[in-house]
């Protein structure tokens, strides 16, 4: 099991498997690949002296990106509210992901935080990782045939354990 644990007065130390480390590069790699696929499809709708603003056309039908928007927007809320909100939650996604794939080792399986703040990437990011199998899975928590209970346990445990990191640093 993952185990975090404060480093200095406001960092973060964990420590992986060369395995759990592929895996989260795989995650990070897939989910900012997914999300720039998707911003490549918006159309300009505005632009400003410095900057030119693109919307989606319409709410996506990409399973992994609506189970993220909901998370973020709200499960309930009608489509024409999640494609106003997608690109923003988006964006915002895309920047703590890339935040997140800056602190994950190449050559070893240590990873270093060094602030609450990428503390609080990685916790939003793991949330997205969950989200998003969730929004594949089906009844039986299948996707593709295989089972995703060992990787949710495994999800959620890297998450918790960094929580309590974080709670012990709000407490001292």
């Amino acid at each position: 099991m993952i185990h975090w644990d404060r480093c200095g007065r406001s960092g973060y130390v964990g420590v992986f498997g060369r395995y759990e480390i592929t895996v989260l590069r795989s995650y990070v790699t897939g989910l900012l690949e997914l999300i720039e696929h998707r911003a490549a499809s918006y159309v300009p709708v505005a632009a400003g002296a410095d900057r030119v603003v693109r919307v989606p056309t319409s709410a996506t039908e990409d399973l992994r990106l609506l189970a993220i928007l909901k998370d973020e927007v709200g499960a309930d809320e009608p489509d024409w509210v999640l494609a106003i909100s997608e690109a923003p939650c988006l964006l915002r996604a895309h920047g703590l992901l890339d935040l997140v794939w800056a602190t994950i080792p190449e050559a070893d399986c240590v990873v270093h935080l060094q602030s609450r703040d990428g503390a609080d990437a990685w916790l939003q990011c793991i949330r997205y990782f969950l989200v998003s199998i969730a929004g594949v899975a089906d009844a039986e928590g299948m996707v593709k045939g295989m089972d995703t209970i060992p990787t949710i346990t495994w999800l959620s445990e890297v998450s918790e354990s960094l929580r309590l990191a974080v709670e012990r640093t709000v407490m001292a």
